[in-house]
């Protein structure tokens, strides 16, 4: 037991040495109620403040952090325009703190054993892991999509059943762009799992992967996610310098080429939502590109994994308007929110992107249905709706990962029900007939 402890001291001291000190910062909660209010939100951000949900729209709730050094002047704002305001946080520090001798107890406690679903882990660990399912396991293909700022490798696990067909439906996932985001690295870890090695033991699992290949990213944006561990846990951009500024980083997820530069993204560098000078001049979504344009015409879904809110959402994100198969989307949203609930009781709410949570210009999602008219494209927000926010406890890994799980194989049953086929498995089956 004492060496166990010497263990998680130890790690836990080198990890604090170089990182970003996050003591006494907060996490406060607003609901606009007003115009005013709203634009207050939105000032804020276009000033770089780091908004962690929101801003929302009228009526729902928006949480940011701020600095013990910036509160008194925030809270003073808020007050000027008659906006109540709630702390969820007192000391972003100290969670941190307790989440990182969290992550090295359970380390010193899994020593020797096999890969722990259970648990944060480093890049160098997740990549390990995926090397060791691609050499063991007969359904999984890893492939690198791209090369990021830093020349790290974006892994993709493609998981296929032995002799699948080449003309087959395609489903893409990507997970943690904003890589802060650590419970959906770690939930897509475990469902890449279940999807690899489970075949035969899962009914869900086997009926999936009959119907389509299901592609897995695990770590869409690898030098943030890095950098999340080296040096600041709450990074969500990528890595990309922006030329004269001091401020680094593009957001990957608004960097999409459809209605780049729209409303719900940023020109201003410093930014947590800056789009960058261009579409796809982020490496990330340069390489989601590439990855989905090689099975153009074969992808039947997009889902793009985010955290969080329990949220489980379709496009439009530039705009409030509907797309015009919205009633068919609609329906398998449902029918997936609904699974989600069914395994432990959590609920999501789900709806367009711009409707339910923000507008949010240059999506995943956005470009995936209206460029590369993938029906079912999503953007998913799991666990929790703000309680632990990016700070999710470790002991809520596995149930999150479940409860997304059978949400997903319901939407690819339902997607097959439906009997949507895309266009390039048409025309191949056209032509075999």
């Amino acid at each position: 037991m004492m060496k166990s402890f010497i263990f998680v001291a130890l790690l836990v001291a080198v990890a604090s040495a170089t990182k970003v000190d996050y003591s006494g910062h907060m996490v406060i909660r607003v609901v606009p109620e007003t115009k005013e209010q709203l634009d207050l939100l939105l000032t804020l951000v276009a000033e770089g403040t780091d908004f962690w949900e929101g801003p929302a729209p009228l009526g729902k709730p928006s949480d940011f952090r701020v600095s013990p050094s910036s509160y008194y002047q925030v809270a003073r704002r808020l007050a000027e325009v008659n906006m109540d305001q709630t702390v969820r946080f007192t000391d972003l520090g100290q969670m941190i703190e307790r989440e990182q001798q969290e992550i090295a107890l359970r380390k010193a406690i899994h020593s020797g054993k096999a890969f722990d679903f259970e648990n944060y882990h480093t890049l160098a660990e997740i990549e390990a892991y995926l090397v060791e399912l691609n050499a063991t396991s007969p359904n999984a293909n890893l492939v690198s999509i791209g090369k990021t700022e830093e020349n790290r490798d974006i892994w993709m696990m493609e998981i296929s059943l032995p002799g699948s067909p080449a003309n087959k439906p395609v489903i893409y996932a990507d997970c943690a762009m904003h890589c802060r985001e650590w419970v959906t690295t770690a939930s897509c870890l475990w469902m890449i799992e279940q999807l690899a090695n489970n075949p035969d033991n899962r009914a869900d699992v086997k009926d999936a992967l009959a119907y389509a290949n299901i592609l897995m990213v695990p770590s869409s944006n690898p030098d943030g996610y890095f950098y999340t561990w080296s040096t600041d846990r709450l990074w969500r951009k990528n890595r990309q310098p922006n030329s004269g500024s001091i401020c680094v980083g593009t957001d990957p997820n608004r960097n999409f080429g459809d209605h780049f530069g729209g409303s719900g993204s940023s020109g201003t560098v410093c930014s947590e939502t800056y789009r960058g000078p261009s579409a796809f001049s982020s490496q990330e979504a340069t390489a989601m590109k590439n990855a989905i344009e090689k099975y153009r015409g074969r992808v039947v879904s997009s889902v793009s994994i985010h955290s969080y809110s329990q949220y489980w959402m379709s496009p439009y994100g530039w705009t409030n308007a509907l797309p015009p198969d919205y009633n068919e989307i609609y329906r398998v949203m449902e029918a997936s929110v609904n699974a989600v609930e069914a395994v432990y009781g959590t609920q999501f709410q789900y709806g367009s992107i711009s409707n339910v949570i923000y507008d949010a210009a240059g999506s995943t999602a956005d470009w995936t249905y209206g460029v590369e008219n993938i029906r079912y494209s999503f953007a998913l927000e799991l666990r929790d709706t703000g309680r632990f926010g990016f700070e999710l406890p470790a002991n809520q890994i596995a149930p999150t990962a479940i409860e997304t799980f059978a949400g997903l194989m319901v939407m690819v049953r339902e997607i097959e029900r439906s009997g949507y086929t895309p266009p390039a498995v048409a025309a191949r089956h056209h032509l075999r007939h």
